[in-house]
């Protein structure tokens, strides 16, 4: 790791603890009453990208408009890749220099009010966490035990050497647990 980045990841820490929370009302819902879901993952991971569009195809089988934001770690978003209807795409040349996206994509994800944001960071991770913590979703669900998961409403806690299946698979659970009666 650089000088730079790590400079770069002290201002992201900086920034981030000097924010305050968005206004937001929080409600624990079940995945079957939810209209909207947002899913935030790093899309470089090829596994992570695969379970993403299974899950997404699991969710609009029960009639939920579904929106994903993927990071690609490079300065371009590889030329295989093309945004679709419910997938969009951000990569380093859209990050300032304290690792906080600054593109429409990112910023209108940030508006859309989900009834559920999924966050499948498995670990911290400075660039996915300002639109986690910005999002005026009502439920944020992903990962605990990472530094930044006092922005969600609902942990998942993963073994030493689990991923993001088994955060999927523990997400998805809790979610059809949920009884929202």
């Amino acid at each position: 790791m650089s000088i730079i980045d790590n400079i770069k990841r002290k201002l992201s820490d900086f920034s981030h603890n000097r924010r305050s929370k968005p206004q937001r009302s929080v409600k624990a819902l079940n995945i079957k009453a939810a209209k909207s879901v947002g899913i935030i993952y790093r899309a470089d991971s090829e596994e992570s990208f695969e379970l993403v569009k299974r899950y997404v195809k699991f969710l609009r089988e029960y009639k939920i408009k579904v929106r994903t934001i993927g990071f690609f770690n490079e300065n371009e978003i590889p030329s295989d890749v093309n945004p679709k209807l419910e997938f969009d795409f951000f990569c380093k040349k859209d990050l300032n220099f304290c690792l906080e996206p600054r593109c429409v994509v990112v910023n209108n994800f940030i508006d859309e009010k989900f009834d559920i944001l999924i966050d499948l960071a498995v670990e911290k991770d400075e660039v996915l966490r300002h639109p986690v913590f910005l999002s005026k979703a009502n439920f944020k669900v992903g990962a605990g035990g990472k530094e930044t998961s006092e922005d969600l409403d609902l942990l998942i806690t993963l073994k030493e050497k689990e991923g993001v299946r088994q955060l999927m698979k523990g997400i998805d659970q809790f979610l059809h647990l949920i009884n929202t009666d």
